[in-house]
């Protein structure tokens, strides 16, 4: 199985653009060991309705609060969230609300960790057996033509492989788990990491990475769908 991370196609027929946020967020936590926070940038759910939650007002605001207060607000919510979920701070919730402008393809990477499609288009992808979890948007347009846009919800999964990280991996801090790097320039997926079934993920380890497997991308491509390109990335 080959996989490959996506990115937005350039020209005058994708210029869409999109400012907004979810309706809720986990703050931002900062760790007293490490001094910084390990944050989650891309990681959403936007499926999750916590508008019943009892403590959903503590993340209506983006905010940084100490790593204590983060992890006793991740734990409550952490029975609303899917299984598995990361829960990393920043996570979002519910729907994308903003405004958008500009064109957009049948699927758009507004930010390269948001991926959005055309409700036509996310029928024909679902047609050939790919299995997608999209939610409405709180979407207001600034412009005549309004496409019908759909969030895609991609869940974690998956990991680099250490051997591409040129100077060695840094080690996890002891208190908080955050592992710092950039972006390695010709990163390698963890074959040991990766699960059956899963068309399109994101990373763990870089929550604003997606990735599509060979089915998905084929499917794309023979459906003839526009607004993302594939860039191949190996697996050891």
């Amino acid at each position: 199985m080959k996989y490959f991370e996506l990115h937005p196609a350039e020209g005058p027929r994708f210029t869409g653009f999109l400012d907004g946020v979810h309706r809720w967020g986990l703050p931002g936590g900062l760790c007293p060991v490490c001094q910084a926070s390990p944050g989650g940038l891309g990681e959403a759910y936007p499926s999750v309705d916590l508008s019943g939650w009892s403590l959903r007002r503590e993340i209506r605001e983006a905010r940084q609060v100490p790593l204590e207060e983060y992890e006793r607000l991740r734990d409550r919510l952490r029975p609303h969230a899917p299984p598995g979920a990361l829960l990393l701070p920043g996570a979002g919730f519910g729907p994308l609300s903003g405004k958008a402008s500009g064109w957009w393809g049948a699927l758009h990477l507004p930010a390269p960790w948001t991926l959005v499609m055309k409700r036509d288009a996310l029928a024909q992808l679902r047609g050939t057996g790919i299995k997608l979890l999209a939610s409405e948007m709180d979407i207001h347009f600034e412009g005549i033509d309004v496409p019908d846009l759909l969030e895609i919800e991609i869940h974690p999964h998956g990991r680099l492989h250490d051997s591409c990280f040129p100077g060695g991996r840094e080690r996890p801090c002891g208190r908080c788990g955050r592992q710092g790097g950039s972006l390695p320039d010709a990163p390698l997926l963890d074959a040991s990491t990766l699960l059956a079934g899963q068309d399109l993920f994101r990373l763990k380890d870089y929550t604003t990475v997606i990735i599509a497997t060979e089915r998905f991308v084929e499917a794309v491509n023979h459906l003839g769908l526009e607004g993302v390109v594939f860039k191949e990335v190996p697996v050891t």
